[in-house]
């Protein structure tokens, strides 16, 4: 009897941000107008209505995107007057929700802001609303403007600095299906959410949090860039303009394009062609930002306006991508045939976290993570090319999954009535045999006894991976070296497995078999999570920041609409388009963008951040895909002490803050000059 299994990989929900505890050292306060009497409420000094900013070392970048180190005299700019707007549009994220042309209004909702930060004043402007994202100019029409979606913004403007000197950088959330909600309020803004994200590992997190305190940010990276958090058609507040509707952005070329249309609306509708520009995503942007990225710098300065300045228009400067997945294709999460290998070096941090390994001794986390990369190249890679065939993973994972069933079952399946015992016949059957005529026998079967009916399959099972074995891997297994290999496997993943039929542990039943029963976090696998039943990255922070954004829209950005706010739509990936239009791009990847852009502009720069507990998108996947993409020495892979949302832990954050500023510079971390970056 032969079976398949219909293995359904994680849901990959790419990804939900979260806010963070507050750091005691912070050293960016908000100042209301009151706090000072030289200030007044109009956010002016005195009856002046300019800023008066002294003469300082330029900490910014040229048009280039590179460290100038320029001495300048920073103009007396006026910061646009504060404008409350009541936005009576009723907004949705169903997949054929459009809005007329005719209802949108580009006018912004704007407010007056000052921060300090590191002990300077520094003024701002928090701005929200929509702006049409058109369609390309067409060479045959270029008079044509054809209006795609309404596309909601949260902005921050720096307005101390001119604006050709001063770099942009636009921000989205992964999913496909996430609002930029999650990242906005959690990472790098001027104000985020204490969440208590960084005692995550103590487990004492709950479901549903809610009343999250809104806390000056120590770490924002308005010092050294205006930030535009974007929203794409399905989300926030987003929707598509008539004929369009909601579903045709659901694509990942689709996506990109009305993206990049946005970039190039806000830049041409305020003016910022010759600033600097950066893209930043989490998670799914690993792929949707390169895609961005490669249609920017191939368009050059062909879609936007030209500058009134004079200045030659900057096509992109930069992209960050934090905890990318950059190829569906490689990750293991998505098919059995795919190799774990991307996803071991995180297994053993969180092994080591809890304290189910002693492999790391003393070694710093950059040490052993170093002799983890040097394990999988030298021995695991080929003993997995020993193990591996089609046949055998197939049956190991209907081992693997008979198996959990039975374990599930057992103890918990007293005196069942025989309709639900049908009903989980029926399941179990369609999940663990593929011909249909198999199924009637163990459903019958099953209803009669259901332990001994599925104890009987998982022994099957077993010998169905038994005479999978390849006739190579058995004799290896009794080596020296095949025996030293199962002995580290042991020890590097705290996992006691039988190596001869397990092997390959998928990142989808890792972490019951770490710490069983504890429902570790598959975005942090430091968390013991309480809640079965919902997505990792939203079981701490879903309500929390819904009712936190409700509350900035108004107070923050004197915005005003009594739509729901759509941080997360569900329904958007299983519509989502999973395909490149273009035959010779690799389905499902923006690998080969990444690689055009860097090749058609030396001078943009790209960098990706990843935190050490991460088992949705590991840090060493995303090592891999760039070195076999030819991008190893090109893409700075940098690593912190955090899960998927690396920026929720409190040290992470002040970590990657230091990197980020060092990007911004055009230096690396490390050091005080600019980097050469090779490409």
């Amino acid at each position: 009897m032969k079976y398949w299994i219909l293995f359904v990989s994680a849901l990959l929900l790419l990804t939900a941000c979260d806010g963070d505890s507050g750091n005691t050292n912070a050293v960016s306060t908000f100042v209301t107008p009151d706090a000072d009497p030289q200030i007044n409420a109009a956010g002016d000094s005195g009856t002046d209505s300019t800023v008066d900013v002294p003469t300082e070392t330029n900490p910014e970048v040229d048009a280039g995107g590179k460290a100038t180190g320029l001495t300048i005299k920073a103009v007396a700019l006026v910061p646009p007057e504060d404008h409350m707007l009541e936005d009576r549009n009723v907004y949705s994220a169903a997949p054929d929700a459009s809005l007329p042309p005719a209802a949108v209004d580009e006018t912004p909702a704007v407010k007056n802001h000052q921060i300090m930060i590191n002990g300077k004043l520094v003024k701002f402007t928090a701005s929200a609303g929509h702006l049409i994202a058109y369609a390309p100019k067409d060479p045959k029409n270029p008079a044509a403007k054809v209006e795609k979606a309404s596309m909601f913004y949260m902005a921050y403007t720096r307005e101390d600095l001119p604006k050709e000197n001063r770099p942009v950088t636009f921000l989205w959330n992964g999913g496909p299906g996430y609002s930029s909600a999650w990242l906005h309020l959690g990472s790098w803004a001027p104000k985020r959410l204490k969440t208590g994200a960084s005692d995550v590992a103590q487990g004492s997190l709950k479901s549903g949090t809610k009343g999250f305190s809104w806390i000056d940010n120590a770490e924002t990276l308005l010092e050294k860039t205006d930030l535009v958090f974007v929203d794409p058609p399905g989300t926030g507040l987003s929707q598509a303009i008539a004929p369009y509707k909601n579903s045709d952005f659901w694509g990942m070329e689709a996506d990109a394009r009305v993206n990049r249309d946005f970039v190039v609306r806000f830049v041409n509708h305020y003016g910022r062609q010759s600033s600097p520009k950066y893209l930043y995503g989490e998670s799914y942007d690993g792929i949707r930002l390169p895609i961005i990225a490669n249609l920017l710098v191939a368009a050059g300065s062909g879609n936007f306006d030209p500058d009134k300045s004079g200045r030659k228009p900057v096509a992109l400067s930069g992209l960050v991508l934090g905890s990318p997945i950059l190829d569906l294709a490689t990750n293991c999460s998505q098919s059995a045939d795919i190799s774990c290998a991307g996803y071991l070096p995180s297994h053993a941090m969180a092994a080591d976290y809890h304290g189910k390994t002693k492999r790391r001794a003393k070694a710093t986390a950059l040490e052993y993570i170093d002799t983890l990369r040097t394990f999988v190249t030298e021995k695991y890679n080929p003993a997995r090319k020993i193990w591996y065939t089609p046949a055998l993973v197939r049956a190991k994972a209907i081992y693997a999954e008979a198996n959990r069933q039975y374990n599930t079952l057992t103890g918990s399946w007293p005196n069942a009535a025989s309709q639900e015992a049908k009903r989980k016949a029926t399941e179990l059957a369609n999940l663990l045999i593929a011909i249909p005529a198999e199924r009637d026998s163990f459903i019958t079967d099953f209803t009669t006894e259901p332990v001994d009916t599925l104890e009987q399959f998982v022994a099957s099972a077993k010998q169905e991976v038994e005479k999978a074995l390849t006739l190579a891997w058995r004799p290896y297994a009794q080596t020296p070296a095949g025996l030293n290999f199962f002995k580290e496997m042991t020890s590097i993943t705290g996992l006691y497995a039988d190596w001869l039929y397990e092997f390959e542990v998928s990142p989808v039943q890792f972490p019951n078999k770490l710490v069983p029963g504890s429902n570790l976090g598959f975005f942090d696998a430091r968390a013991k999570l309480t809640d079965f039943g919902s997505p990792a990255a939203a079981l701490y922070t879903g309500a929390g920041f819904d009712d936190a954004i409700k509350t900035a829209l108004p107070e923050m950005f004197n915005y005003h609409n009594a739509s729901r706010y759509i941080l997360r739509d569900a329904s958007m990936r299983s519509s989502w388009k999973f395909e490149r239009e273009h035959k010779l791009q690799p389905f499902r990847t923006g690998l080969p963008d990444l690689v055009a852009t860097l090749k058609r502009d030396p001078a943009v720069r790209a960098l990706a951040l990843h935190g050490y507990y991460d088992l949705l998108t590991p840090f060493h996947q995303t090592e891999l895909d760039l070195a076999g993409a030819g991008l190893a020495g090109s893409v700075p892979v940098e690593l912190y002490e955090g899960g998927h949302t690396f920026f929720d832990d409190d040290t992470a954050r002040a970590q990657a803050k230091k990197t980020l500023d060092a990007f911004y510079d055009g230096r690396r971390a490390d050091a005080a000059t600019p980097a050469v970056i090779l490409h």
